[in-house]
C-alpha cells in the first residue's frame, strides 16, 4: 500500500480527488528535492513556513468553513492550518498501519495554533469537590450493578438535542449542564426541549462563572441551585457572547430539584449514573492536539492526562470499551459532533468531576 492510498482511506474532504493531490502536495513538501526520504519533522514548524503548494487546498478550506481573515491574521492562520495538515497526514500513517484507534482530520479549528486554541476552546474552571448525596437509585445500583446495561446510547431514545456549536466563547459548563437537564425533561415529559445555555453564560456570574472566558460546573449547579429555573432556548436564544442577565422567573420552563456530583475518578459510579438517570455533565482534559483534531474511532491518546481538566462534555452512552460524548464544537468536529472515548482507564479525566441534575 502507498502512503497515497494510505491517506486516502481517511478523506480530508469529500472531495477523494482533491484527497489524492492533497496527498502529493504533502508528500512534496515532506520529502527532500533528489530523495525518497521523508524529512525529519519535529511537530513545531513546517518547512517551508507557508508552502505555495498548498494555496488551493487553503482556498478550499477557508470556502468549506466560511473562513474570512484580518490581512495581518491570515499567515499565522495558515502556518496554524499546515502544521495541523501534517500532524494529521502523520498521524492518519499510523492508524492505518494499526497504531491508533481513532483518526484525525482538519475542522473549523484546525487553523488555530496550540496556544489559541487553548486560548479560545477549552475555559473550563476546575471545580473544588463537595460531598453531596447522590441519588438513591444511584447509590443501590452502585452496590449491586448487575442490572445496569452493557451498552446504552441515550441518542437512541431521544434524550439528546441536535449538534451545537459553542464558537469562541467559553460556554462548555453552560451547555454541558443545559444539556445533562433536557434529558431530564424528556424522561419526565417525553418532550425533548432545548433549554438556555446562554442564560446560564450571562447570568451565572453571580455564583462566580466568568461569562465566555469561562465558569465551572459547580458554579453553575450552585446558579441554578439560586435561581431554581431556566428559560427555553427559543425565548433565551445562544449569540455565543456575555450580556446582561435576562432570566425572568415566570417564563422558566423547568424547575431545578437537586443536583450531585459523582465520586471522583469512578467510571463505574459514572456508568451507572449515565444509566439510571440519563446523560450525565463530566469535566474532561481537552488538551492534546489529537483532541481538537479528532475526527473518528475510539480516542484513548496516552497524552491525555487525567490530572487535569480544562473542558466540559455530556456523557451520553456507552459500551463495554467505550464512552459516548457530546461536544459543543460543531458538527465538523468528530463524528458530527460526537467523540468515542476509551473506557476503564479514567482516560482525560473524564470521571474526575461528572454532575447530574435532577427536575
Amino acid at each position: 500500500m502507498t502512503l497515497c492510498s494510505i491517506v486516502r482511506t481517511v478523506n480530508y474532504s469529500p472531495r477523494v480527488a482533491m484527497c489524492s493531490r492533497l496527498c502529493a502536495t504533502l508528500l512534496s513538501i515532506l520529502i527532500l528535492p533528489g530523495t525518497r526520504a521523508i524529512q525529519p519533522f519535529n511537530g513545531d514548524t513546517l518547512p517551508p513556513k507557508i508552502s505555495k503548494k498548498l494555496d488551493d487546498y487553503w482556498e478550499t478550506y477557508k470556502t468549506q468553513f466560511n473562513k474570512t481573515y484580518e490581512k495581518n491574521m491570515e499567515n499565522a492562520r495558515r502556518a496554524a492550518w499546515e502544521e495541523n495538515l501534517v500532524e494529521i497526514y502523520k498521524h492518519n500513517l499510523l492508524a492505518a498501519a494499526g497504531h491508533h484507534s481513532y483518526t484525525l482530520r482538519d475542522n473549523h479549528i484546525a487553523d488555530l495554533s496550540t496556544r489559541q486554541y487553548m486560548r479560545d476552546m477549552v475555559k473550563l474552571i476546575p471545580s473544588r469537590r463537595r460531598r453531596l448525596p447522590i441519588e438513591p437509585i444511584v447509590s443501590a445500583a452502585l452496590k449491586d450493578p448487575r442490572k445496569i446495561p452493557e451498552h446504552l446510547d441515550w441518542r437512541e431514545y431521544g434524550f439528546v438535542t441536535p449538534s451545537v456549536n459553542q464558537r469562541s466563547c467559553g460556554s462548555c459548563y453552560a451547555y454541558s449542564i443545559a444539556e445533562s437537564i433536557e434529558g431530564q425533561i424528556f424522561k419526565q415529559t417525553g418532550m425533548l426541549l432545548p433549554v438556555s445555555a446562554q442564560q446560564l453564560v450571562d447570568c451565572s456570574t453571580t455564583t462566580g462563572n466568568l461569562g465566555c472566558t469561562g465558569g465551572s460546573l459547580r458554579n453553575t449547579l450552585k446558579y441554578l441551585e439560586k435561581s431554581k429555573g431556566l428559560m427555553a432556548r427559543s425565548m433565551y436564544p445562544y449569540n455565543g457572547e456575555q450580556g446582561v442577565c435576562r432570566f425572568q422567573r415566570d417564563l422558566s420552563v423547568v424547575n431545578i430539584t437537586s443536583w450531585a456530583i459523582l465520586p471522583a475518578r469512578d467510571e463505574k459510579a459514572l456508568q451507572i449514573a449515565v444509566a439510571t438517570i440519563g446523560p450525565v455533565a463530566a469535566s474532561i482534559n481537552a488538551s492534546p492536539k489529537t483532541f481538537q483534531l479528532y475526527h473518528k474511532g475510539v480516542y484513548d491518546d496516552h497524552q491525555c492526562s487525567s490530572d487535569m481538566v480544562n473542558h466540559a462534555m455530556l456523557v451520553v452512552g456507552y459500551t463495554p470499551t467505550e464512552w459516548i460524548l457530546k461536544n459543543w464544537w460543531g458538527n465538523s468536529w468528530g463524528e458530527n459532533g460526537y467523540m468515542r472515548l476509551a473506557r476503564h482507564k479514567n482516560r482525560c479525566g473524564v470521571a474526575n468531576y461528572a454532575a447530574y441534575v435532577k427536575v
